[in-house]
């Protein structure tokens, strides 16, 4: 059975403080201390690491939640749909674990070796492209290569992320990337401000995730779980079947990520080709902070995903809807938070902080936070679909995606709209279609209106808060009398 518990959710938000934190903290130095030409090319990479999200082609969060079918009580995987567990308590499956591990391990190492390639050759032209023959910005062509070995890197180890989140062992999870956060940020100021540049940044963004890999399989093959696989020697036979089941949604996953892909990242290869390098930085800046400000609202409802597909498991209906609509609420709550403030005070902190590069006016970030916005709520509409094994949304996705990549180039292209015209592009292929069906969707299924929806979650907010102040309450009082029985005798 698994467990969020509340000691899980804290260190959640520890290490996505850190992790933010780390792009936080040395953003200022980086804005600072590189050049124009410089944090438009680091743009571009950070653009180019979510191709991970590519090539991992929807088999990390296709491993998870099937991980999490199985220590939720499922004994065999389904293509579509889930097995009912909800009858009784029965043992965890741990032949299908090894059977994961292994299918990981195979799937992983390939998809790590597709990656180098096609970042060594297709990558390398793209930047020779955009670099003017690797000569705008000093040593690109190698800064280039470590970038792409650490990215083959990260997508080689993530089958160790996708076991314990599937486990729901979030604290270790987060223990790592803590770490490997905190190393990241002392080696960015450190090769700084010893001078070297863009090439400093890369080399931290290489050392650094080792500290994870590291802890993470400290965390996940430990004593005890070792034990618990080495009974079973998994055929060849068993690896291809569960490699069939996975593979039978993730790949639709990967489709609906080639999508999410063009939606939200293309337009930054395209502005590299058309938009100068002073756009380039400040469109850049304004999708970081703006991502930074998602991934701060939306840490509380990944922290629940495994429960989520356990729920669905257990059949509990009434339980998925209570999280759900609960976790919902304190993302719009923090999304309208962080909105206001960058939207108001974004440029002005920027300024103090002498950056080399500023976000765009008012219009175009209020109009991208808006766009942002709904992009995270239908997705995390999608999620609730997606956790029961089910992927409808497929082809929307893919239109989308094609849609923007096509409406993106039209206005760089032909018309002088530039940074408005992405945003613009971007926002009005989501709103058409995704933005609404995938809501209304987990809304009609469990017959709710988007007010019973929120009033669901402000319910439960309501709730839990008052659980905490009653055990405030209660602790004091605790506290006051064991006090008062001291001093009486």
């Amino acid at each position: 059975m698994i467990k969020i518990t509340k000691t899980d959710v804290l260190w959640n938000y520890i290490a996505q403080f850190f992790s933010l934190a780390s792009g936080l903290i040395t953003l200022p130095l980086i804005l600072k201390m590189l050049t124009v030409e410089e944090i438009a090319l680091n743009y571009i990479f950070l653009t180019v690491s979510s191709l991970v999200l590519l090539f991992d082609f929807g088999f990390s969060p296709q491993f998870s939640r099937n991980v999490s079918y199985v220590y939720g009580g499922a004994q065999t995987l389904k293509k579509e749909g889930i097995e009912d567990a909800s009858s009784a308590e029965v043992a965890i499956n741990y032949r299908l674990i090894a059977t994961l591990v292994k299918v990981g391990q195979y799937v992983y190492l390939r998809l790590a070796l597709l990656v180098l390639l096609v970042m060594l050759t297709v990558g390398s032209l793209y930047i020779y492209k955009v670099t003017d023959g690797f000569h705008s910005v000093a040593h690109s062509l190698p800064i280039w290569i470590i970038f792409s070995a650490s990215t083959a890197f990260t997508i080689y180890y993530e089958y160790y992320n996708f076991l314990l989140t599937g486990k729901g062992a979030i604290k270790e999870t987060k223990i790592a990337l803590l770490a490997s956060r905190i190393v990241y940020i002392g080696l960015t100021f450190l090769f700084l401000y010893i001078g070297w540049g863009l090439m400093g940044v890369v080399l931290a963004n290489f050392i650094a995730p080792f500290v994870n890999r590291m802890l993470c399989y400290r965390f996940l093959f430990t004593e005890e779980f070792r034990t618990q696989l080495k009974p079973y020697n998994i055929s060849k036979e068993e690896i291809s079947a569960t490699f069939d089941v996975i593979w039978y949604n993730a790949k639709k996953l990967g489709l609906v990520f080639v999508g999410a892909y063009a939606i939200t990242k293309f337009s930054m290869f395209l502005a590299g080709l058309y938009l100068s390098n002073v756009e380039i930085a400040s469109y850049g800046l304004m999708m970081q902070l703006v991502n930074i400000l998602s991934a701060v609202a939306t840490t509380f409802f990944i922290t629940f995903q495994p429960k989520f597909a356990a729920l669905r498991i257990e059949g509990n209906s009434q339980g998925f809807v209570r999280l759900f609509s609960f976790s919902m609420i304190i993302f719009y709550i923090l999304f309208a938070l962080g909105g206001t403030i960058l939207l108001f005070f974004g440029n002005t902190i920027l300024g103090y902080i002498h950056s080399n590069a500023f976000l765009p006016n008012k219009l175009i970030l209020c109009l991208y936070i808006i766009v942002v916005l709904l992009e995270n709520n239908h997705s995390h509409f999608a999620t609730a679909i997606i956790s029961k094994n089910n992927i409808p949304f497929v082809k929307p996705a893919l239109l989308a995606g094609i849609g923007i990549a096509i409406g993106s180039f039209i206005v760089l292209k032909y018309t002088s709209w530039g940074i408005l015209g992405l945003v613009l592009v971007q926002g009005f292929c989501q709103v058409v279609y995704n933005n609404w069906k995938w809501p209304l969707l987990i809304l009609r299924e469990f017959k709710l209106t988007i007010f019973q929806f929120i009033h669901i979650g402000i319910r439960e907010i309501y709730y839990k808060l008052k659980n905490i102040f009653n055990e405030i309450h209660s602790c004091n009082s605790n506290t006051l009398y064991s006090y008062k029985a001291r001093n009486n005798s």
